[in-house]
C-alpha cells in the first residue's frame, strides 16, 4: 500500500513539473520561411510611393504556426505571418486549404499578418499570372498552408504557460502625435516544455513601419529584430500579434533599415528585464466566434448612390490629388460591376474571435482597429490578461475612434477615402465605433462565460 501510494505522489509531482496536471492543454509549434529568394525582386507592400520592385533582403519572412489541444481532442490554431496584410478572400483560401488538408475545422484556423510595410504585396496587378510577386505568392500560400498543417497534426506536448506586462517608448499616435492616445502597454505569452521557452509571442500596438517608402528592401521591419534578439537571451521562437494600430505609428515616424534596428533593440530592452507569472493550468481552452453588422454612412447602399458619392468625390480630389481622383473612378467601376452580379451589402460584416486559455484571453480583429478599442476592452476587464489582435483573417478596414470622428483633420483617408482601396460599397458611418466597441465588448464577455 505505501508503494502504491507512494508511486502516486511521484507520479502528480512529475506531471505538475511537466505542465500536465489535471489534464491540461498541450501544444504543437512550427515556423517556415515565406521570403523571396535571393534573386527574386517584387512589388513590396505598405506605400503607393514606390516606384520600383525590391533590391534585396534585410530580414527573412517568416509564418508561425502554434496549435493548441485540450483534453477532449479540440484545436485551435493561431497563425502570424510576416507579411503586410492579405484580403478576406485570399485568407479564406488559405484557411480553407488549411482546413482540407488537416480536417480541422475553418472557424478553429485564426490567421494573423504583423503588418509589416516591407513585404510583397498580395493582391493587385503584380500578382496576377506573369507578375513579378505571382511565384512568391503560390510558394507563399503553398508554405502557410504546409506548415500550418504539419503543426495542427502535432507531435503535440504539454506546456507551461507564462505571461508578463512591460512598456514601451517606441510608439507614438501617427495623427495627432502630441495630444493623440497612445497605448504602450506590451504583453507576453511564453510556452515552455522543460522549463524553457518553445515559443513566446509579443502583443503592442504599433505599425511595422519604421522603414518607409524610400526603403526596397524585404524586412519584418522591428518586430524581426527584437524576435532574434529575444530569442537569443529566452530560448525558443519569438512571434508577434500586432495590436489595434491603427493609429500607431513608430514614435518617429517612417525612415530606413537603421532605425527599424533601433527600434527592435529598443523593445527588446525593455522585455528583457520584465517578470512573469505562471498561469495556473486548468485545461481550458474555450474559442468564441462572433460577428458584428457596421453601417455605412446610408442605410442602403445603391448603384445610384455609389455614383453620386463617387464623382463628388473625384470632383473634390482633382485639383489636391489627381491620382487619387482616378483611383476612385476605378472604385466605382468595380462596385458598379457588383451591383451587376448581385445584391451589394449595405453593412461591412465583421468577424471577431475570442480564445480562452487557461483564463487568458487572445482576442482577435479583421482589420485595423485603432487603439482605444484596445485600451478600452483592457479597461472592462481589468482582472483579466487580454490579448488584443488585429489584422487577422484578412485586412478589410481601419476602425477608427470616436475621437477620430470628432477631430476628423489628418484622419481624412480613414474616415472619407480608405473604402476606394479596399473596394468597401461604401464609407463606414460615425455610428460604427459604438458597434464595434460593443462587439468586442460582447465577444470578451462570452468567452469567459464559456468558462
Amino acid at each position: 500500500m505505501r508503494k502504491s501510494l507512494s508511486a502516486v505522489i511521484i507520479t502528480i509531482l512529475l506531471c505538475s513539473l511537466a505542465g500536465c496536471k489535471g489534464g491540461g492543454l498541450a501544444m504543437s509549434y512550427g515556423s517556415a520561411d515565406i521570403s523571396t529568394t535571393e534573386d527574386e525582386h517584387v512589388m513590396l507592400a505598405g506605400f503607393a510611393a514606390r516606384t520600383h520592385l525590391s533590391d534585396g533582403i534585410h530580414q527573412h519572412l517568416y509564418t508561425h504556426c502554434l496549435v493548441l489541444r485540450d483534453r477532449s481532442g479540440e484545436k485551435v490554431c493561431i497563425i502570424s505571418n510576416d507579411l503586410m496584410e492579405i484580403s478576406p478572400a485570399l485568407s479564406d483560401t488559405i484557411r480553407n486549404l488549411i482546413s482540407e488538408r488537416s480536417g480541422l475545422e475553418v472557424d478553429n484556423i485564426l490567421m494573423h499578418n504583423i503588418h509589416t510595410h516591407s513585404a510583397p504585396r498580395c493582391g493587385g496587378a503584380s500578382n496576377v499570372t506573369g507578375g513579378p510577386n505571382r511565384a512568391w505568392k503560390d510558394r507563399m500560400v503553398e508554405t502557410v498552408t504546409e506548415n500550418a498543417v504539419k503543426a495542427i497534426g502535432g507531435p503535440f506536448k504539454p506546456f507551461v504557460l507564462e505571461t508578463g506586462k512591460a512598456t514601451t517608448s517606441i510608439n507614438g499616435n501617427r495623427c495627432e502625435k502630441e495630444t493623440g492616445p497612445v497605448d504602450r502597454d506590451v504583453y507576453v505569452a511564453r510556452f515552455l516544455q522543460k522549463g524553457k521557452p518553445v515559443v513566446s509571442i509579443v502583443n503592442l500596438a504599433c505599425h511595422p513601419v519604421c522603414m518607409g517608402a524610400g526603403s526596397y528592401l524585404l524586412s519584418s521591419d522591428y518586430p524581426g529584430i527584437y524576435g532574434k534578439i529575444l530569442s537569443d537571451e529566452w530560448g525558443g521562437e519569438v512571434f508577434q500579434l500586432t495590436g489595434a494600430a491603427g493609429n500607431m505609428d513608430p514614435a518617429e515616424g517612417t525612415k530606413r533599415k537603421e532605425y527599424a534596428e533601433e527600434t527592435g533593440r529598443c523593445l527588446a530592452d525593455s522585455l528583457l528585464g520584465m517578470s512573469f507569472t505562471r498561469v495556473p493550468s486548468k485545461g481550458l481552452l474555450r474559442l468564441v466566434n462572433t460577428t458584428v453588422e457596421l453601417p455605412f454612412q446610408i442605410d442602403t447602399v445603391t448603384a445610384e448612390a455609389v455614383s453620386r458619392h463617387a464623382d463628388s468625390l473625384a470632383s473634390a480630389a482633382r485639383t489636391v490629388f489627381p491620382r487619387f481622383a482616378d483611383d476612385v473612378m476605378g472604385w466605382k467601376e468595380e462596385i458598379l460591376e457588383r451591383f451587376q452580379a448581385g445584391p451589394v451589402p449595405s453593412r461591412l460584416r465583421y468577424h471577431l474571435h475570442g480564445l480562452d486559455v487557461d483564463g487568458v484571453i487572445f482576442f482577435f480583429s479583421d482589420g485595423e482597429p485603432f487603439c482605444e478599442y484596445q485600451m478600452e476592452a483592457r479597461k472592462a476587464f481589468p482582472d483579466r490578461t487580454i490579448f488584443f489582435s488585429g489584422y487577422t483573417n484578412g485586412q478589410n478596414s481601419y476602425l477608427p475612434s470616436e475621437r477620430a470622428y470628432e477631430v476628423r483633420t489628418g484622419y481624412e483617408y480613414e474616415i472619407e477615402q480608405m473604402h476606394v482601396y479596399i473596394k468597401a460599397p461604401y464609407p463606414l458611418s460615425d455610428r460604427m465605433p459604438g458597434i464595434y466597441r460593443e462587439g468586442v465588448i460582447e465577444t470578451i464577455k462570452e468567452t469567459i462565460a464559456s468558462e
